[in-house]
């Protein structure tokens, strides 16, 4: 008898999701209102709007890049920040998307990316006619402050974190990896979650601070 992993696997996931729906049932983490973990009225109430900064130094720029001086600790250009971990509903989902296994959570997260990707856009259009008629000296000199991944996004590759196997067996589900797809959906990215492997597993860092998270994961990944 052949057997079909991809049904076996998504029958066993509705099957789970239904237990699920069973135990906790579908209820905005706000105010209670039953059918969406976050409804539209909650979720209009979380801050799109954080401050970017260096995330080394913490000082303020418009991206999220790393300054001159800092950029040569990091692999990393910069960073972008679609919400505060100290507001509740954002800490709140994140707990429960990764800790009580609620995957349909990554639906209002990645919903709440996507909004910050967009206005971070939006802050960096520049007309294409400037660009291309060589007659608004402004937007060129807009455009050389502005970071590869703004001025090129539509060639970003898009690479979730990945987990370790134990990890990953524990949960079901990736969640960076639930996140990142609906987000190279949106924009037509390409989604690449094979060249990043994790050789490591460690301890969760939820309860660890900054300095002792990056201890955590060096030497994780290859």
């Amino acid at each position: 008898m052949i057997v079909n992993k991809d049904f076996i696997t998504r029958n066993a996931s509705r099957t789970w999701a239904f237990f699920l729906d069973l135990i906790f049932p579908i209820e905005c983490l706000g105010c209670g209102r039953e059918g969406r973990w976050l409804c539209e009225d909650c979720f209009k109430k979380i801050n799109l709007k954080p401050k970017q900064y260096c995330l080394h130094c913490k000082k303020a720029n418009d991206f999220g890049q790393f300054c001159l001086p800092c950029q040569v600790i990091y692999s990393l250009d910069g960073v972008w920040i679609a919400a505060l971990y100290d507001e509740l509903l954002i800490s709140q989902a994140i707990k429960k998307l990764k800790y009580y296994f609620l995957s349909g959570l990554a639906d209002d997260l990645s919903r709440l990316m996507i909004l910050s990707v967009d206005k971070l856009l939006e802050q960096g259009r520049i007309s294409k006619f400037g660009l291309r008629s060589g007659v608004d000296w402004s937007n060129f000199k807009r455009a050389a402050g502005l970071p590869l991944a703004v001025l090129n996004f539509y060639d970003n590759l898009v690479v979730p974190v990945p987990l370790s196997r134990k990890r990953l067996r524990w949960r079901g589900f990736n969640q960076a990896e639930l996140l990142a797809r609906r987000v190279a959906e949106k924009y037509g990215l390409e989604l690449n979650s094979g060249n990043l492997i994790r050789v490591k597993h460690k301890k969760a860092q939820a309860k660890l601070n900054e300095i002792h998270r990056l201890e955590n994961i060096k030497n994780c990944f290859v």
